[in-house]
């Protein structure tokens, strides 16, 4: 087993697994899901450093495309733009911004464990509680309110649903629609053209199976299991990176990184040249 390597090795990993290459780059719908579903979670249309698949590079075929001037004239972001609006509606992924608040595309299989992680129970009235609490702002009560008495709901509709319709309300219809689905209390599941509009519905009622299978997963069982599926994907990686990729505690990471270490999963005994971070890696 080697627990050395150098960057041009590292990347190498990553371009196979990525797909960053031409003879492997994503160019139909099937390969999209496909990858994705490899991959677990990816962002959708750039990842800085490496710090996890993207399905804009996979589309491209290459390590560091260049993003376009004319983005509306890219044939690789319209096909990401077109996936990330087929798939989601048909129901094969989860898509949102999850991962550093940016658009990400997770499986129906590693859903549930980011559910998990979200600390959301699966109960109907878990917004009301949460609201309770003072976890949950007014205007995210009365867009739960709105979809939770019928879902999906285009935007327009949910603005007057919610009484949240006036140019005044925009800024704080926009917070709330923000604040839910971080929590990953709604979810996007369609752009509809004529006119421009997102259709809004709950992640319960879309998701219903996933989130029945996350309530049966510990938080440090899904931790395990997305950092496990992290270093299958990136072969290397440091405490800073999980960090500021997925936005856990360190001694939380501490922690599943033993775990995984104990399982034989990965080693702390890693050195890539050139780098003087302290690297674990996937044991292979």
């Amino acid at each position: 087993m080697k627990f050395s390597y150098s960057t041009n090795e590292v990347e190498a990993w990553r371009d196979k697994v990525h797909r960053r290459t031409s003879r492997l780059a994503v160019k139909t719908k099937h390969q999209a899901l496909q990858f994705i579903n490899t991959v677990g979670f990816c962002f959708a249309f750039k990842a800085d450093y490496s710090e996890s698949p993207c399905l804009w590079h996979a589309a491209t075929g290459r390590r560091n495309p260049e993003m376009p001037h004319h983005t509306h004239h890219d044939p690789y972001l319209s096909f990401v733009w077109e996936m990330k609006n087929i798939l989601p509606a048909e129901k094969k992924i989860y898509y949102g911004k999850l991962l550093r608040n940016r658009p990400t595309m997770v499986s129906l299989e590693y859903f549930p464990y980011f559910y998990a992680l979200s600390r959301r129970s699966g109960a109907s009235d878990e917004y009301v509680r949460e609201f309770a609490s003072g976890n949950l702002s007014p205007a995210a009560k009365s867009i739960m309110d709105a979809l939770t008495d019928s879902s999906p709901q285009i935007t327009k509709g949910l603005k007057l649903a919610s009484g949240l319709h006036t140019k005044a309300d925009r800024k704080e219809f926009d917070n709330a629609i923000a604040e839910l689905q971080r929590k990953m209390f709604i979810v996007k599941v369609a752009e509809h053209y004529d006119p421009f509009t997102f259709e809004w519905e709950t992640v319960l009622r879309r998701f219903s199976k996933e989130t029945r299978a996350a309530r049966k997963i510990s938080e440090e069982r899904a931790r395990e299991h997305i950092l496990q599926k992290y270093f299958e994907n990136q072969l290397v990686g440091t405490v800073v990176s999980i960090q500021g990729l997925f936005g856990w505690e360190k001694q939380d990471i501490f922690r599943t990184l033993g775990n995984l270490k104990s399982k034989g999963i990965i080693t702390p005994d890693v050195f890539v040249d050139g780098k003087d971070d302290k690297y674990y890696g996937l044991v292979n």
